[in-house]
């Protein structure tokens, strides 16, 4: 069985589209629960119309997500984002569909913009060479790998969330570290509505230090000099604008993605090993199947995610 769980603030245009998908791929014994995530909107109103439970919920996407885990007793949880606007599939349904045919505890939803424009520009000037040094374990999980659209065993999912938008980074990494499979399912081309988040890639880098620095892969005295290079990666995000360019924008972000990286120290228990800290990997197509396989690639910069 299967709760679908979609954290929502503000998002009454939209978040019937999602719900409605969510109850058409619903299963006997599933459920579809929103959490109204500090909303000033008439969100909840439109949720519950559409046909969902609705839980009241704090501001912040990983606080919100909290909240429906502890009161999920479901073997499998599906988290969906409330914008979704348009998709060539069910997302729901192909998401539960690959959970439940496969072996693999954590399935990540993979998909192509609406918005060719699109830039993932946290996802590759951040979160990808910061998981590559600290946690390379964790592997390619596809180009959206801070997809708002995955399927979780519940068992992994016990131990406390970051508040804020870098939930999804956490997930990844600590999932991971528990031993949990990851696999990738392509959802096609997905349209949603875009909000500017100026604080994510800040709240995502975040969360990879502190998990970093709780499995002794950074020695606390050095987080410093880690802050300072994802400051300057933050800067070369904020500099993107709608004016600025996809060429002159990407080559700003790829800049800013291969600085190299700070030296640190290996610590554990009592002892402690210094290493320097290699150049961030190079841009490395890799090709994304459909068939929910689990991914064993390492992590590598992608050109797509709004800034």
């Amino acid at each position: 069985m299967f709760t679908f769980v979609i954290p929502a603030h503000n998002e009454q245009a939209s978040i019937a589209t999602i719900v409605g998908q969510a109850i058409a791929a619903a299963q006997p014994g599933d459920r579809v629960l929103v959490v109204d995530s500090a909303s000033t909107d008439a969100t909840a109103h439109h949720a519950a119309a559409a046909g969902a439970e609705v839980l009241p919920g704090p501001r912040g996407k990983g606080a919100a997500m909290a909240v429906a885990i502890a009161n999920i007793t479901t073997p499998w949880v599906c988290f969906l984002d409330a914008d979704l606007i348009s998709s060539q599939t069910n997302v729901p349904a192909a998401l539960r569909q690959a959970a439940a045919s496969g072996t693999a505890d954590h399935i990540l939803g993979d998909y192509e913009y609406a918005d060719p424009g699109t830039i993932l520009a946290s996802t590759f000037t951040i979160y990808q060479p910061l998981v590559a040094e600290f946690f390379p374990e964790v592997g390619h999980l596809g180009a959206n790998s801070l997809s708002g659209y995955r399927a979780i065993r519940r068992r992994y999912l016990d131990r406390p969330l970051p508040a804020h938008f870098g939930v999804e980074a956490h997930l990844n990494i600590s999932i991971a570290m528990a031993g949990g499979t990851a696999a990738v399912r392509h959802l096609g081309v997905i349209g949603s509505r875009f909000k500017y988040k100026p604080d994510m890639c800040r709240e995502i880098a975040c969360s990879i230090l502190d998990l970093a620095t709780a499995h002794h892969r950074l020695h606390p005295d050095h987080r410093p000099s880690w802050q300072a290079w994802i400051d300057q990666g933050a800067a070369a995000i904020s500099q993107i604008t709608a004016t600025s360019g996809r060429s002159t924008s990407l080559a700003r972000l790829f800049a800013a993605a291969r600085r190299p990286m700070p030296a640190r120290t290996h610590h554990t228990g009592d002892t402690q090993q210094q290493a320097t800290a290699s150049p961030p990997p190079q841009s490395t197509d890799h090709p994304i199947p459909s068939d929910g396989q689990t991914r064993t690639h390492p992590s590598q910069p992608h050109e797509a995610e709004r800034v």
